[in-house]
């Protein structure tokens, strides 16, 4: 889990040069939404929105820092018993991120793999 907090400190420091108020919508998944055991799946979700925010903000795939998210998404392992990400709602980046905290803090407290 070292690996994912690299990428949201990494991630924290793409935060401060993208615009502060982005009218894009992401699939967001509440902690309330998220079935037993697809804790995992669900941060892949976040994950595969936050590479299309990155190509989208024609970040350069080759960058240490991008590729160090694109390598961690690359390691979260799909389950079929789990809803596909397109099964939520579409949030904007604010809700986004906040969820994000909330899954990770649910991951990180029962101590998922």
């Amino acid at each position: 889990w070292r690996q994912v907090w690299l990428c949201l400190l990494i991630l924290g420091s793409y935060n401060v040069t993208l615009p502060q108020k982005s009218d894009a919508m992401l699939y967001a998944p509440s902690v309330d939404e998220i079935k037993p055991n697809c804790d995992v799946p669900s941060l892949k979700c976040y994950m595969l929105e936050v590479e299309m925010v990155l190509i989208e903000q024609q970040i350069d795939g080759n960058d240490s820092n991008a590729k160090c998210i694109f390598s961690f998404n690359d390691k979260l392992l799909n389950t079929v018993y789990c809803p596909p990400c397109e099964a939520t709602a579409l949030r904007n980046s604010t809700i986004f991120l906040d969820n994000l905290n909330n899954i990770l803090s649910k991951i990180m407290s029962n101590g998922s793999t």
